[in-house]
């Protein structure tokens, strides 16, 4: 059984050899194999040179550089490229837990001799330097295969929130794993869409209730900065689930998935706001949002019950006076950081 580890990375130089280092720590018996590839993704700084550096010292590494091509797509070229049976996804800032490979080289061969390996099997992750709390308490039977009508769960869970979102919590089949679709500059919700592909097309779907990963909790929040490709790309996804629920026949989920792009358009406004730019960029930029279509559809829908306090607070100012409080808002973050970087000069 070879098992292939895709880490697609840009601007990684701070983490990618601890996370390299703990996929080269994998041990695996004289039947089980694994490659890494790194598929870096136009990166200015040292990551370039790092994973050709790890290439030329490892026959288990491999690399590919394909420039700018977004992370959706950085994750398929790595998939195009793989040899393994089965495909796993590390980020390039986590970590792989000790033994993860012959835990799922194991399992997968306990289902073989039952006759009914899974396309798609999901396991559970924990914060990197936390204190091993789960990442999720899903419901679902350990070992048990999902197949016919008992999908639905997950393809449920795919619809109401971001659950099952992350790529690195899911061991998938080869037959499965590559999307015969270029999608070039797709950075946000690429994990969400790939998910509802992998569910869709999986004849079987086991959960092992097992920590098998590391993830580090993002350093920088979400609405650190603001870039339009965030609301463009999820466009795009949101079309593609939609059509996906449609598919599944839950289109008693659609005001589910309303909430949630009203989420969306709530974190775009948040990034706008609480940004670095100057008040004018800001209030420019703002205006360009407001007059999108997608925003003038969904932002006054009312969030999902798991919405961050940040992005309910901003959705209350989106939704009164004409969104006029969101350019004082916007106002005020600008002076407290400027105030901020006066003080820091001190």
């Amino acid at each position: 059984m070879i098992f292939s580890i895709i880490v697609p990375v840009c601007n990684g130089e701070k983490y990618i050899r601890e996370a390299v280092d703990s996929a080269l720590a994998q041990k695996v018996n004289s039947e089980d194999m694994f490659e890494i590839i790194l598929s870096e993704n136009g990166s200015s700084d040292k990551t370039p040179a790092i994973c050709d550096e790890y290439a030329a010292a490892s026959d288990n590494v491999s690399v590919i550089h394909k420039g700018k091509i977004g992370l959706y797509q950085a994750r398929q070229e790595g998939i195009k490229v793989s040899k393994g049976d089965y495909i796993l996804a590390l980020d390039a800032d986590d970590k792989l837990v000790p033994g993860m490979l012959s835990k799922l080289a194991g399992l997968i061969r306990d289902y073989e001799k039952k006759g009914n390996a899974p396309e798609l099997i999901f396991f559970n992750a924990t914060e990197l330097d936390g204190d091993n709390t789960r990442l999720k308490d899903f419901s679902f039977t350990s070992g048990k295969i999902y197949s016919g009508d008992e999908k639905r769960a997950f393809k449920e869970l795919v619809l109401k929130g971001d659950y099952l979102n992350a790529m690195w919590i899911k061991c998938i089949h080869k037959s499965i794993a590559l999307i015969d679709v270029e999608r070039i500059g797709l950075n946000y919700g690429e994990d969400l869409l790939q998910t509802a592909e992998y569910v869709d097309r999986a004849d079987g779907i086991a959960y092992i209730d097992e920590i098998l990963y590391y993830y580090r909790r993002n350093e920088q929040s979400l609405t650190a900065s603001y870039n339009k490709a965030f609301l463009d790309n999820q466009k795009i996804v949101w079309g593609e689930i939609d059509r996906m629920g449609d598919k599944w026949g839950l289109t008693d989920l659609f005001d589910v998935l309303d909430k949630r792009k009203s989420l969306t358009c709530a974190i775009a406004v948040a990034k706008i706001v609480y940004s670095g730019l100057s008040y004018g960029q800001k209030k420019r930029k703002l205006s360009e949002l407001f007059s999108d279509d997608f925003y003038k559809k969904y932002f006054e829908t009312d969030l999902p019950c798991f919405a961050p306090e940040e992005d309910i607070y901003v959705h209350g100012l989106m939704t009164v006076n004409g969104g006029k409080n969101l350019y004082r808002e916007a106002f005020v973050s600008t002076v407290k950081t400027a105030i901020k970087r006066i003080v820091g000069r001190r």
